[in-house]
Protein backbone atom coordinates (compact mmCIF):
# COMPACT_ATOMS: atom_id res chain seq x y z
CA UNK A 1 0.00 0.00 0.00
CA UNK A 2 1.13 3.61 -0.72
CA UNK A 3 1.10 6.79 1.33
CA UNK A 4 -1.91 8.19 0.04
CA UNK A 5 -4.16 5.45 0.16
CA UNK A 6 -2.50 4.60 3.91
CA UNK A 7 -3.38 8.41 4.56
CA UNK A 8 -7.09 8.10 3.49
CA UNK A 9 -7.92 4.59 5.24
CA UNK A 10 -6.88 6.45 8.13
CA UNK A 11 -8.75 9.97 7.47
CA UNK A 12 -12.11 7.50 6.82
CA UNK A 13 -11.95 5.60 10.17
CA UNK A 14 -11.64 8.84 11.76
CA UNK A 15 -14.93 10.35 9.93
CA UNK A 16 -16.95 6.99 10.43
CA UNK A 17 -15.98 7.15 14.26
CA UNK A 18 -16.65 11.19 14.30
CA UNK A 19 -19.69 10.25 12.70
CA UNK A 20 -21.22 7.60 15.00
CA UNK A 21 -19.54 10.02 18.28
CA UNK A 22 -17.07 7.52 18.65
CA UNK A 23 -14.33 9.14 18.41
CA UNK A 24 -13.37 9.97 22.03
CA UNK A 25 -12.99 6.53 22.40
CA UNK A 26 -10.53 6.25 20.30
CA UNK A 27 -8.36 9.06 21.91
CA UNK A 28 -9.14 7.80 25.43
CA UNK A 29 -7.91 4.21 24.51
CA UNK A 30 -4.82 6.20 23.33
CA UNK A 31 -4.20 7.92 25.95
CA UNK A 32 -4.93 5.10 28.71
CA UNK A 33 -2.57 3.14 26.21
CA UNK A 34 0.41 5.61 27.08
CA UNK A 35 -0.20 5.80 30.36
CA UNK A 36 0.28 2.05 30.87
CA UNK A 37 3.22 1.92 28.80
CA UNK A 38 4.59 4.86 31.42
CA UNK A 39 3.44 2.71 34.34
CA UNK A 40 4.80 -0.50 33.23
CA UNK A 41 8.35 1.16 32.35
CA UNK A 42 8.72 2.58 35.81
CA UNK A 43 8.91 6.28 34.46
CA UNK A 44 7.73 8.32 37.69
CA UNK A 45 7.93 5.72 40.41
CA UNK A 46 10.61 4.53 42.81
CA UNK A 47 10.45 1.76 45.07
CA UNK A 48 10.59 2.44 48.65
CA UNK A 49 13.18 -0.62 48.90
CA UNK A 50 16.03 0.72 46.57
CA UNK A 51 16.74 4.13 45.70
CA UNK A 52 20.48 6.01 45.03
CA UNK A 53 22.71 7.79 47.48
CA UNK A 54 22.31 10.99 46.41
CA UNK A 55 23.25 12.94 49.97
CA UNK A 56 24.88 10.93 52.65
CA UNK A 57 23.43 12.66 55.36
CA UNK A 58 19.77 10.90 53.93
CA UNK A 59 21.43 7.76 54.60
CA UNK A 60 23.52 8.45 57.83
CA UNK A 61 21.67 10.03 60.77
CA UNK A 62 23.94 12.36 62.46
CA UNK A 63 24.16 12.86 66.04
CA UNK A 64 21.52 14.14 66.70
CA UNK A 65 19.34 12.28 64.85
CA UNK A 66 20.65 9.54 66.48
CA UNK A 67 19.96 10.64 69.83
CA UNK A 68 16.95 11.51 68.82
CA UNK A 69 16.11 7.95 67.61
CA UNK A 70 17.34 6.89 70.66
CA UNK A 71 15.38 8.90 73.22
CA UNK A 72 12.27 7.43 71.54
CA UNK A 73 13.43 3.90 71.80
CA UNK A 74 13.86 4.47 75.73
CA UNK A 75 10.62 6.03 75.63
CA UNK A 76 8.61 3.94 74.23
CA UNK A 77 10.39 0.53 75.71
CA UNK A 78 9.57 2.57 79.37
CA UNK A 79 5.93 2.51 78.49
CA UNK A 80 5.94 -0.94 77.51
CA UNK A 81 7.72 -2.07 81.20
CA UNK A 82 5.33 0.13 83.23
CA UNK A 83 2.43 -2.27 81.14
CA UNK A 84 3.86 -5.27 83.06
CA UNK A 85 2.16 -6.60 86.24
CA UNK A 86 4.40 -5.95 89.33
CA UNK A 87 6.36 -2.92 87.69
CA UNK A 88 6.27 0.59 88.72
CA UNK A 89 7.85 3.89 87.36
CA UNK A 90 10.49 2.62 84.79
CA UNK A 91 13.85 4.29 83.63
CA UNK A 92 15.25 3.17 80.56
CA UNK A 93 18.37 3.59 79.05
CA UNK A 94 19.08 2.36 75.36
CA UNK A 95 22.79 1.88 74.00
CA UNK A 96 23.12 1.97 69.75
CA UNK A 97 25.83 -0.30 68.36
CA UNK A 98 26.29 2.40 65.52
CA UNK A 99 24.39 4.17 63.04
CA UNK A 100 22.35 3.14 59.89
CA UNK A 101 23.98 0.24 57.78
CA UNK A 102 23.17 0.81 53.91
CA UNK A 103 22.41 -2.72 52.21
CA UNK A 104 23.52 -1.82 48.28
CA UNK A 105 22.17 -3.82 45.04
CA UNK A 106 24.84 -6.17 44.15
CA UNK A 107 25.43 -7.45 40.53
CA UNK A 108 26.52 -11.14 39.63
CA UNK A 109 29.88 -10.17 39.63
CA UNK A 110 28.93 -9.34 43.55
CA UNK A 111 30.05 -5.58 42.78
CA UNK A 112 27.79 -2.52 43.63
CA UNK A 113 25.33 -1.40 41.50
CA UNK A 114 25.41 2.39 39.79
CA UNK A 115 23.66 5.09 38.30
CA UNK A 116 24.49 7.37 35.80
CA UNK A 117 27.82 8.35 34.80
CA UNK A 118 30.83 10.48 35.97
CA UNK A 119 30.32 12.67 38.54
CA UNK A 120 26.82 12.03 39.05
CA UNK A 121 27.42 8.36 39.05
CA UNK A 122 25.98 7.11 42.39
CA UNK A 123 25.88 3.42 44.24
CA UNK A 124 21.89 1.98 44.36
CA UNK A 125 20.98 0.85 47.96
CA UNK A 126 18.26 -1.87 48.49
CA UNK A 127 17.55 -1.13 51.87
CA UNK A 128 18.54 1.11 55.02
CA UNK A 129 18.85 -0.90 58.18
CA UNK A 130 17.88 1.25 61.83
CA UNK A 131 20.61 1.22 64.61
CA UNK A 132 21.44 -1.86 66.25
CA UNK A 133 20.70 -1.91 69.88
CA UNK A 134 23.74 -3.45 72.16
CA UNK A 135 22.00 -3.49 74.97
CA UNK A 136 19.22 -2.09 77.45
CA UNK A 137 19.01 -1.16 81.33
CA UNK A 138 15.66 -1.13 83.91
CA UNK A 139 15.43 0.24 86.76
CA UNK A 140 11.98 0.20 87.94
CA UNK A 141 9.97 -0.40 91.35
CA UNK A 142 9.51 -3.75 91.36
CA UNK A 143 12.49 -4.66 89.22
CA UNK A 144 14.20 -6.40 92.28
CA UNK A 145 11.67 -9.47 92.13
CA UNK A 146 12.83 -12.45 90.24
CA UNK A 147 9.68 -13.23 87.99
CA UNK A 148 9.94 -9.34 87.05
CA UNK A 149 12.97 -9.21 86.05
CA UNK A 150 12.52 -12.70 84.03
CA UNK A 151 9.48 -10.97 82.63
CA UNK A 152 10.84 -7.56 81.69
CA UNK A 153 14.14 -9.50 80.00
CA UNK A 154 11.87 -11.92 77.98
CA UNK A 155 9.87 -9.07 76.91
CA UNK A 156 12.87 -6.33 75.78
CA UNK A 157 14.48 -9.20 74.19
CA UNK A 158 11.64 -10.49 72.14
CA UNK A 159 10.72 -6.80 71.37
CA UNK A 160 13.98 -6.06 69.85
CA UNK A 161 15.37 -8.83 68.40
CA UNK A 162 18.48 -8.90 71.37
CA UNK A 163 19.60 -11.83 73.65
CA UNK A 164 18.40 -11.91 76.77
CA UNK A 165 22.19 -11.13 78.39
CA UNK A 166 21.78 -7.74 76.66
CA UNK A 167 18.85 -6.72 78.83
CA UNK A 168 19.42 -6.02 82.77
CA UNK A 169 17.05 -5.39 85.11
CA UNK A 170 17.33 -3.68 88.63
CA UNK A 171 14.84 -2.81 91.05
CA UNK A 172 14.78 1.27 92.42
Amino acid sequence: MDRDTKSKRARGLFDFLRARGKLWLLVGGVIVGVFLLLLGSGIGTQSKETGTLTDETAVYENAADLAAYQKELEKELAALCQSVAGVGQADVMVTLGSGRRVVYVTDENGEVATTGTGSAQRAVYRTVQPPTVVGVGVVCKGGDNPHVQRALTDLISTTLGITTNRVFVAGK
